[in-house]
């Protein structure tokens, strides 16, 4: 039996695979209500901002936890979330308040798999960026190089595509042609 949730949905520009971590200023009072009322499990949804849905939303979203809070220099609420999951959204509805509420079932992803010695060179190169990008490397205090899914999914976060390019890959089985594009990407070289 597939596993339903009931969370606060909010919809933005941004790519999050299982395990992917992000930063969001939080400043709408729907947004501090979302966050106020997300528990002490901490828990909402993330999905792609559709400007031509009706509830400008994908059809999936990441199920987020908030793993810190912040301020800006501007004093707006910050908060780091890490993606826990993905979700499909099945009914949509919004507070009087213009917050979006949804019902989900879990999607599942990729699982946890040694990176082959062929793409080492991702892992490789995703390092390299971490170290040029201090910020970003503090986001992941116990990064996972090894992992393929974990290397694949925190390059395609990343990639300065946009979101809808990068959907076909919340699908379960996309762990391989995953790979295989940061490969091309990287090497120039279509096997």
């Amino acid at each position: 039996m597939m596993q339903s949730v009931q969370l606060a949905l909010f919809p933005l520009p941004v790519f999050l695979l299982p395990g992917g971590v992000t930063r969001l200023r939080i400043f709408e009072q729907k947004y501090l209500r979302m966050v106020k009322e997300a528990g002490d499990e901490r828990h909402f949804a993330l999905s792609l901002y559709k400007s031509a849905t009706e509830f400008q939303t994908a059809p999936w979203a990441s199920w987020v936890e908030i793993i810190d809070f912040g301020s800006a220099q501007d004093d707006i609420l910050t908060i780091d979330v890490r993606s826990k999951g993905l979700l499909d959204v099945t009914e949509v509805w919004m507070d009087a308040d213009g917050l979006r509420q949804a019902r989900f079932d879990v999607r599942p992803h990729w699982s946890c798999s040694e990176l082959a010695p062929r793409y080492q060179h991702i892992s490789d190169e995703l390092l390299r960026i971490f170290k040029q990008n201090p910020e970003l490397a503090a986001l992941y205090p116990e990064p996972r190089f090894e992992d393929a899914a974990w290397v694949a999914g925190r390059f395609l976060e990343i990639l300065p595509f946009s979101p809808e390019h990068k959907e076909g890959f919340c699908e379960p089985g996309t762990l391989p042609q995953a790979l295989k594009f940061l490969d091309t990407i990287l090497t120039g070289q279509d096997d």
